[in-house]
């Protein structure tokens, strides 16, 4: 599904006589989790003894984000086939709370083996150490990438051709992704459909999403701390503008510089990343003579003509909103008649485009500013990301 999200073609296939070119991309379903591991192999190397892995850019042996099944015997047969340099096992599924630290893999903040999945009566979790799966079919080092070496950006893939990675947030598979992509080897990747969404993000040319963010609710400014891990905050400074300390082109051009770059924007007001700052705004607003509606009002009009400036200017995947008054503001200001809804991202944040105006047909994600998970945010902006 990630494949078809961002637009390409793609076929299942059940045997190697479906694999008919080498311009499409392919799943080939092996139905091996349940065999036993020489069995596993086995099925797994004769399925691809006919295919030519060589001529596709990448090979993904996906594994189950639990790692039931046979990981490691799998992986084997693929291995010899593709005749790999590099082998990268990263099962972490971040945002369905399946993570990797110090090798060890868990669901929910416990160890797999700890869980019910330790007793599934088909395929049961026997072993948690990412390293120890590996070591069972490969005689040769198998080396570790920690959380530590993620964060440092001190990523080394000498001394082995076997590593296991650790992964709490995608931005942790997207360090890895990167470093590995730089290394210019022939990579086997191990891993989930989210390492196959964030080798996507890294290896592709998308344009960046826009989130605008004007609520000065808890939710919302945890949100928008998170999501800052993976893109550039812009605050606009609302008591400053009042004040005509600072104009209201500084965050346009802030903005847009880092979206020509290629990354992520979170167009914040500076009330949304620190509560001080509210009441800044509100003391500013009345040496301007405005009380506290009135600033408000006010916040939102920038917001609006700010994002508007933004987008005149740069391309985008999609915008973001949270808050239902900054909403009103940005579909005002960029003359918008309304929207289409095309589905929900989560539960109760809804997918749209614009209709009318000059940005007729943008992609829109809109949310209530008090509502959804801490991920929310970040979550739709890859979202934005991919193809209707």
């Amino acid at each position: 599904m990630q494949l078809v999200r961002r637009g390409y073609r793609t076929r299942v296939v059940l045997d190697s006589r479906g694999v008919l070119s080498d311009d499409l991309n392919y799943v080939l379903d092996t139905e091996s989790r349940s065999l036993d591991s020489k069995e596993a192999y086995e099925k797994t190397r004769q399925m691809l003894k006919d295919i030519r892995l060589a001529c596709f850019d990448f090979i993904i042996k996906k594994v189950d984000s639990t790692l039931r099944g046979n990981i490691a015997a799998e992986t084997k047969a693929v291995d010899e086939a593709y005749k790999s340099e590099l082998i990268l096992l990263m099962p972490a599924y971040p945002d369905m709370n399946r993570t990797t630290k110090g090798g060890i893999h868990y669901l929910n903040g416990v160890r797999i083996t700890e869980t019910e999945l330790a007793h599934d009566p088909k395929t049961p979790v026997r072993e948690d150490r990412l390293n120890k799966i590996m070591e069972e079919f490969f005689d040769e080092p198998v080396r570790s990438i920690t959380l530590e070496q993620i964060r440092n950006e001190d990523i080394s893939f000498s001394g082995a051709r076997i590593f296991c990675c650790d992964a709490q947030t995608n931005i942790d598979m997207q360090q890895v992704i990167g470093a590995a992509l730089d290394t210019g080897k022939r990579i086997l990747w191990v891993g989930t459909a989210a390492l196959a969404d964030n080798l996507l993000l890294r290896s592709t040319t998308v344009p960046p999403a826009l989130a605008v963010v004007a609520s000065v609710s808890d939710v919302a400014r945890m949100q928008v701390r998170f999501a800052a891990d993976a893109a550039e905050v812009v605050q606009v400074s609302i008591g400053d503008i009042l004040l005509g300390d600072r104009s209201e082109t500084h965050p346009v051009e802030e903005a847009v510089a880092f979206l020509h770059q290629g990354k992520d924007v979170l167009l914040i007001s500076a009330s949304t990343w620190s509560r001080d700052k509210l009441d800044s705004s509100i003391a500013a607003g009345k040496q301007a003579g405005m009380d506290a509606k009135a600033v408000s009002q006010r916040t939102q009009e920038l917001m609006g003509s700010i994002t508007k400036a933004v987008l005149k200017r740069t391309q985008v995947s999609g915008l973001f909103i949270s808050g239902g008054d900054t909403a009103i503001s940005v579909f005002e200001k960029l003359g918008a008649a309304g929207s289409q809804i095309l589905g929900e991202v989560l539960a109760g944040i809804p997918l749209m485009r614009l209709s009318g105006g000059e940005f007729d047909g943008m992609k829109v994600i809109t949310k209530a500013g008090a509502f959804g998970r801490e991920d929310a945010i970040s979550f739709c902006l890859r979202k934005l990301k991919e193809k209707l």
